[in-house]
């Protein structure tokens, strides 16, 4: 072993993260690389709708925001910044960043894009090819959906990064690249890893998703103990100090508010990895049943014992479709007797939307606050002296002209109804719906490209 240790930064979790803790981070946190991860399953299908509407949008727009306060200490420092933040359009999302670049007077930061992750305009070549597009969870054939798609994107792997700071990239903005990779990336990179080293991708993969979710593993969302966490308010995101053999010590930008503790970590570990011997990334299958956590510090916890195998022979696609629209009716009713009187005006708006043909697939009802977490898992909130009820009625809808309807006909409610009426909303809420369609692709069939942007004139003195 060289010793050679690399300090990974947990700069974001999701799109709409708090931008402060990365900028902190790279002020005080001693870090090589700030790891940004702002994509979720939904956010790409926000973003492919931005994308058609205007052919520069598509992408995250708060990494602008959070290099604007981080990019100027990142290039003092020498901290390199790998980000998913190009959703749906990592060229634009790299144009803005040389313009942010440029008006900050930093002409010389090299860009780096990471392409290949966009399946839509080649879907009907690989069906042809014999691809099957099937829905993982329902069987269902991708027909059924096929005009509604609203986009298509793999989740890639670590390559394209690699590639990337290989190339001398400052900044690498990638599309749908998994989470785990935009950790791993780094981790190749420097310590000079062979993409088949399963067990040390194995390793860095536990480390990178202990981290990736930023202030889930400092004591956010703490259930074991989050009465006692100190400095929620100031939450600091995590730090890894990664090894050459894969394993780390993860700790939290100093001065910030949270804790790193075993507690803290082993919530995060066990956090949407479904079976632990067999987690399924892009780069490497982890096993994460031998992991050992080890306190050795305040706030530092060592991590070790992962492992992993060969990758998988497919990769996941993330798809979008359009599902209807949903319209929806909130409500309030007064003691006493509020249950009663919701039932009443429950049945007076369903008897009002049968009278104007009203169509839908499925509907719900919800009383916020006492069965909206539970369901009917939970008795009905029936006791007559109970002093509000909120009321939410909702349904499933093929069109916006039918989803219309739920708010039309739940305003006479105000004086048509029972007493005590409070709060009917006060203009039509209408939502369109977005679905996931959850697919694989033989990764042969996907190659990661990088551009990379030539860097602008310096402004003569």
């Amino acid at each position: 072993m060289s010793g050679k240790v690399v300090r990974l930064g947990a700069g974001m979790a999701f799109w709409g993260d708090s931008v402060r803790p990365a900028i902190e981070m790279v002020e005080r946190g001693d870090i090589d690389y700030l790891c940004c991860d702002h994509l979720a399953e939904l956010t790409m299908s926000i973003l492919a709708k931005q994308r058609a509407a205007n052919p520069e949008r598509g992408y995250t727009r708060d990494v602008i925001d959070l290099l604007r306060g981080a990019l100027p200490a990142c290039v003092e420092k020498g901290v390199k910044v790998v980000t998913n933040a190009g959703g749906a359009n990592p060229r634009a999302a790299a144009r803005a960043i040389r313009a942010l670049a440029d008006e900050l007077g930093l002409p010389g930061v090299r860009i780096a894009v990471v392409l290949g992750d966009d399946l839509e305009d080649r879907i009907d070549d690989l069906d042809r090819a014999g691809v099957s597009f099937d829905n993982l969870d329902t069987g269902a054939e991708l027909d059924t959906v096929r005009d509604r798609l609203t986009h298509a994107a793999v989740y890639t792997g670590c390559e394209g990064i690699v590639e990337a700071l290989d190339l001398g990239a400052d900044i690498v903005v990638c599309g749908r690249v998994t989470d785990i990779a935009l950790y791993l990336g780094p981790l190749v990179h420097e310590f000079g890893w062979s993409l088949d080293d399963w067990e040390r991708l194995g390793m860095a993969t536990v480390v990178a998703h202990a981290i990736e979710c930023g202030g889930q593993a400092t004591g956010g969302l703490y259930a074991g103990g989050w009465a006692d966490v100190d400095g929620l308010e100031t939450l600091g995101y995590p730090i890894a100090e990664v090894s050459e053999d894969g394993t780390a010590v993860l700790t939290k930008t100093p001065g910030s508010g949270g804790e790193v503790s075993i507690g803290t970590v082993s919530e995060q570990l066990v956090y949407e990895i479904l079976d632990p011997g067999s987690y399924l990334t892009a780069d490497v299958t982890a096993d994460f049943t031998g992991v050992t956590l080890e306190e050795v510090g305040p706030d530092r916890v060592r991590i070790t014992g992962g492992t992993g195998r060969e990758r998988p022979a497919t990769l996941k696609v993330n798809m979008g479709y359009r599902a209807g629209f949903v319209g929806e009716a909130q409500f309030t009713y007064t003691w006493p007797d509020a249950y009663a009187k919701a039932q009443r005006g429950l049945a007076f708006l369903r008897k009002r939307l049968e009278r104007a043909d009203f169509r839908y697939t499925e509907d719900i009802v919800e009383y916020p606050g006492h069965t909206s977490m539970w369901g009917s898992r939970v008795p009905a909130p029936d006791d007559p002296d109970l002093l509000e009820l909120v009321v939410r009625y909702a349904a499933r809808c093929p069109d916006a002209t039918e989803a219309r309807k739920v708010f039309t006909e739940s305003v006479p409610l105000y004086n048509n109804g029972p007493a005590g009426v409070a709060g009917v909303g006060t203009r039509p809420p209408l939502k369109e719906l977005y679905a996931i369609w959850p697919c694989l692709v033989p990764r042969e069939h996907v190659v990661q490209r990088v551009e990379m942007l030539e860097p602008a004139t310096a402004a003569a003195p």
